[in-house]
């Protein structure tokens, strides 16, 4: 595998805006939607649609931050990316309900950051899962 800073600059930038841009992009909204005024989500049935939500949420971000990591250190282990990704989605998770307390029109719910860690680490789980049971390709 070709290494990152081994790419003309044309190319890492390309590979910064499809690796990098996504995961912090995601993050903004994330924050934008977790600090705006909005009202309370219907719930399904048996299913808390707010908790689903932010575990389905904080689980892509886990991913996306994995995926970051793997550009800037294209050479370190996937599961140390996977698990830095994790926490990562942890303590974002947890910094947006410490802003959420003191946003007047937002509470502070610590099951909801109790719902973005699951959702982190069911993620990073499966990911791991995939990547020890998915067959290594050849480098070329």
């Amino acid at each position: 595998m070709t290494a990152t800073y081994d790419l003309p600059p044309a190319n890492r930038r390309i590979a910064f805006a499809t690796q990098v841009v996504p995961a912090a992009a995601y993050a903004g909204v994330i924050f934008y939607g977790g600090l705006i005024r909005m009202g309370e989500l219907p719930e399904v049935g048996f299913v808390a649609t707010d908790k689903l939500l932010h575990a389905l949420v904080f689980g892509g971000l886990a991913l996306l931050l994995a995926r970051a990591l793997h550009w800037s250190k294209p050479s370190g282990s996937a599961t140390k990316k996977l698990v830095v990704g994790g926490l990562g989605a942890l303590l974002m998770g947890l910094l947006l309900e410490l802003c959420q307390a003191f946003v007047p029109y937002r509470s502070a719910d610590p099951w909801d950051w109790v719902a973005d860690s699951v959702g982190a680490g069911l993620a990073v789980g499966v990911a791991f899962l995939l990547v020890l049971w998915l067959p290594r390709r050849a480098d070329g």
